[in-house]
């Protein structure tokens, strides 16, 4: 081989050694998807199962929790109840006595000339949404005396007047009969008469079916009225039926028609506003007398206020004191079972995990305490209604509002308990126990 073969070879070699030598090029690779972090969940069903669980475990401790709770809304309920009670009795007391009555009356032009009321007052009077009943009375014949027999002379005057009323006219200032019964649609052409209270005693009248001596008639007692404070007038009065005064005095029909007094019965109201919206619906033109008891209006409507008031205070404290044991519950069943929330965390469950389980422990306890609170102080309110012989008033409507209030106490009661719980370390729970 020649020397120029020689170094061609040699040439070629080292070219590949080169080529050889060079670093081979590499792909450039794709980048890694990292899946997102997903805190571990729990599902509704379990929640509620574990915190079952939880419940049901320790019946003592369940008991007692449910019964701090359930003792604060018997409380409630209770109190409330015998508030409303008392409340309603009170309340009705002071209506018998006219704070919601009013009696209108014919009132004066500027003559000093009385203005009779319209026919048509008592029935705009009835359409007035305030008004709950109406009881009219007409104007008696004059110079009519009422004795106990025809014995007794004229000249010896017992200053007893006569009424003529409308059928059921005394339902309007709530009359109560001590004996017999009123004047209805049956009787009132009859020459019959109802005694108020004072009227009978004296006339020396104690049960129906005595006589009365009325403008030289006979006239038949059918009733006697218990004292009426809210329309003393009646007390001392003999009252007749209308239609019996009008067939009975043809004369004097147009002045027995006339209209002397309504006595109307209102929801509580404002005293003046009411008096304003009567006297213009009995009569447009005005000159309408309306007159009513304004202290005891304004008695009763301070009254209703303080009672109320008194009763939602009694209600946050006895709600406040259920709250409270319920925390101190949940406080005691956090600490006894460190071990639990230990081995949980250990095994994966996260704080919302452990936090939720508690507050949902806590909710069912409230909730449970709640219902056993409200039939417990439902019963309580009502043997006390019965027992003082008061109206049982409670407010039924507000009773699922109180359980949602006790709920609502029950989750803000385990809240602290709860983040206790969650802030746990397994290590720390695991040493604790």
């Amino acid at each position: 081989m020649n020397e120029s073969a020689t170094y061609e070879s040699g040439k070629r070699e080292s070219g590949m050694r080169e080529r050889t030598a060079e670093p081979m090029r590499r792909l450039p690779r794709k980048p890694r998807r990292r899946l997102p972090h997903k805190p571990l969940g729990t599902r509704l069903a379990d929640l509620l199962h574990a915190a079952w669980i939880g419940v049901t475990g320790r019946v003592s401790r369940t008991l007692l929790a449910s019964l701090g709770i359930a003792l604060g809304v018997a409380a409630y309920v209770a109190l409330s109840g015998i508030a409303a009670s008392n409340q309603a009795a009170l309340l009705a007391r002071l209506d018998a006595l006219g704070a919601n009555l009013q009696i209108v009356a014919p009132g004066q032009d500027a003559a000093q000339q009385t203005v009779p009321l319209p026919n048509y007052a008592p029935q705009t009077l009835k359409r007035q949404p305030s008004v709950k009943q109406v009881g009219v009375f007409y104007t008696p014949p004059e110079n009519m005396q009422v004795f106990k027999n025809d014995l007794v002379p004229a000249t010896n005057g017992n200053a007893i007047a006569v009424k003529i009323m409308a059928p059921g006219a005394l339902a309007a200032v709530n009359a109560t009969f001590a004996h017999g019964h009123g004047i209805d649609r049956n009787n009132e052409g009859l020459p019959v008469a109802i005694l108020g209270s004072e009227a009978a005693w004296r006339l020396g009248v104690t049960d129906v079916g005595d006589r009365v001596f009325i403008d030289h008639e006979w006239y038949g007692v059918i009733g006697i009225l218990d004292p009426l404070p809210q329309a003393s007038t009646l007390d001392t009065s003999a009252i007749i039926g209308r239609a019996w005064a009008l067939s009975h005095y043809p004369d004097q029909a147009g002045d027995i028609a006339k209209i002397s007094a309504i006595y109307v019965r209102t929801t509580p109201a404002d005293a003046e506003m009411t008096r304003r919206l009567l006297a213009h619906a009995a009569n447009v033109n005005g000159n309408v007398s309306v007159t009513a008891s304004a202290d005891l209006s304004k008695a009763r409507s301070a009254t209703n206020d303080s009672l109320t008031t008194l009763g939602l205070m009694i209600g946050v404290i006895a709600l406040a004191v259920g709250g409270m044991s319920i925390a101190n519950m949940m406080i005691v069943t956090v600490m006894e079972r460190r071990g639990e929330i230990g081995l949980r965390l250990a095994l994966g469950a996260t704080a919302g995990n452990i936090r939720m389980q508690f507050v949902t422990e806590s909710v069912m306890l409230s909730a449970l305490g709640g219902c056993c609170g409200i039939l417990i102080g439902a019963a309580t309110a009502g043997y006390v209604a019965s027992a003082s012989g008061q109206p049982f008033a409670l407010d039924w409507a507000s009773l699922p509002l109180a359980w949602a209030a006790t709920v609502i106490v029950g989750v803000l009661a385990g809240l602290y308990p709860a983040s206790r719980a969650a802030r746990m370390t397994p290590t720390e729970a695991l040493r604790g126990e």
